[in-house]
C-alpha cells in the first residue's frame, strides 16, 4: 500500500501539470513565473492565514477536551495533517495522521476520532453553507441559464447530507449493533468488536464535549472554520481577478465547494486530473483556454504544491521514525 500511495501521488502531480499544459501549452508555466512578487507573497499570506485559523480551531477543540497545546505545536500538527490529506486519496491521510499524532500526546484513539469527526462536520457545514449562499446569489443576481437546476442540486445534496447525519446520530445504537453482528460472522473481524465498541464510546464522548459547549463557543468554532477555508477560496478568486474583473464571485464559491467535495471521490490524491478537468469544463463558459490554464496552475500552486513543499518536511519531522519507516521499508 505504501508504494501504491507514493505512485498515486506521483501520478497526481503529473496530471495536475499535464491538464493545463494540454489546455494552453507549456507557455502557461512561463506566465506563472511572471507573477509580481507582491502578489505571490500575498497568496502565500492567504495560505498562512488559513493555517493560523485552523491551528486556532484545533487548539480550541483540544482545550475543550482538557488537553491544551501550545501555538507552535498546534501549527505543526495542523500543517502535518494537511500535508497528509493533500497527498493521499480522498484525504484519508489527514484523519489517520491526526489520530496518530494525538494518540502520541496521550489521547485515546476514540477521543482522537471524535476530534476528527467534529472537524469534518465543521468543514461540511461550511461547504454546504457557502454553496447554498453562492447558488442563491447566482440565482438572484446573475440568473444565468441553468442556475435554478444547479441550486436545486446543491439544496438536494445538503438535505441528503443532513438527513444521513441525523439518522447516524439518532440511531447510532442499532447501526452499531448491526455492524457488530456483521463483524461477528468473520473470525478476523470478531476480535476487533471490542475495539469498535471502545472507539464508539470515546467518539460519542468527544461529540458530547461539543454538545456541552455554549452557543458562543460553537459559533466560535464555526467562524474559525470560515477563517480557515475563506483564505483558500480567495486564492482562486485572486487568480481569476488577475485575468478578468468581470466574473461572478459567487460562481467561484460554488465551483470550489463542488470541486472540494468532488475531489474526495477520486482515487488520485487531491483529485489530480479529475478535479483539473472538471475545473476546465466549469470555467469554460467564462474564460478562454489560456486564462483557464493560468488560473488553474496558480490555484494548484498554492493549494496543492505549496503543501507538498512546505508541509512535507514538517510532516516527516513531526511523525518521526514512523514516517521514515513507512517511506523506506520494503
Amino acid at each position: 500500500m505504501r508504494k501504491r500511495y507514493l505512485l498515486l501521488l506521483f501520478i497526481s502531480i503529473v496530471l495536475t501539470l499535464t491538464v493545463p499544459a494540454l489546455i494552453a501549452g507549456k507557455k502557461v508555466f512561463l506566465e506563472i513565473a511572471r507573477l509580481h512578487w507582491g502578489i505571490a507573497l500575498g497568496l502565500v499570506g492567504l495560505v498562512v492565514i488559513g493555517w493560523a485559523f485552523n491551528t486556532a480551531r484545533v487548539r480550541m477543540l483540544l482545550r475543550g477536551m482538557g488537553k491544551p497545546i501550545g501555538l507552535v505545536e498546534g501549527a505543526v500538527l495542523t500543517i502535518a495533517t494537511e500535508f497528509a490529506g493533500a497527498t493521499t486519496p480522498a484525504s484519508s491521510g489527514m484523519p489517520a495522521t491526526y489520530i496518530f499524532l494525538l494518540n502520541r500526546t496521550g489521547f485515546k484513539i476514540g477521543q482522537a476520532i471524535g476530534q476528527v469527526a467534529i472537524i469534518v462536520l465543521l468543514d461540511i457545514l461550511f461547504f454546504c453553507t457557502a454553496m447554498f449562499l453562492a447558488a442563491l446569489a447566482m440565482l438572484i443576481v446573475h440568473s444565468p441559464l441553468g442556475t435554478p437546476h444547479l441550486m436545486g442540486l446543491v439544496v438536494g445534496i445538503m438535505i441528503v447530507a443532513f438527513v444521513l447525519l441525523w439518522l447516524l446520530i439518532r440511531y447510532f445504537r442499532p447501526i452499531y449493533h448491526r455492524i457488530s453482528r456483521f463483524m461477528g460472522r468473520f473470525s478476523w473481524l470478531a476480535k476487533r468488536r471490542y475495539r469498535l465498541a471502545r472507539t464508539t464510546v470515546e467518539f460519542l464522548r468527544a461529540l458530547k464535549v461539543m454538545g456541552r459547549m455554549s452557543w458562543s463557543k460553537r459559533l466560535g468554532l464555526y467562524l474559525l472554520s470560515v477563517g480557515y477555508w475563506l483564505p483558500r477560496y480567495l486564492v482562486l478568486i485572486s487568480a481569476v481577478a488577475l485575468v478578468t474583473r468581470d466574473f461572478p464571485i459567487a460562481y467561484l464559491f460554488l465551483l470550489q465547494g463542488m470541486l472540494n467535495l468532488g475531489g474526495q471521490m477520486f482515487v488520485i490524491p487531491s483529485g489530480g486530473g479529475g478535479v483539473d478537468a472538471a475545473y476546465f469544463a466549469l470555467m469554460g463558459p467564462y474564460l478562454d483556454h489560456a486564462d483557464i490554464a493560468f488560473t488553474l496552475v496558480v490555484w494548484r500552486a498554492y493549494t496543492f504544491y505549496w503543501y507538498l513543499v512546505v508541509g512535507g518536511p514538517i510532516f516527516l519531522a513531526k511523525t518521526g521514525k514512523a514516517a521514515r519507516d513507512l517511506l523506506t521499508s520494503k
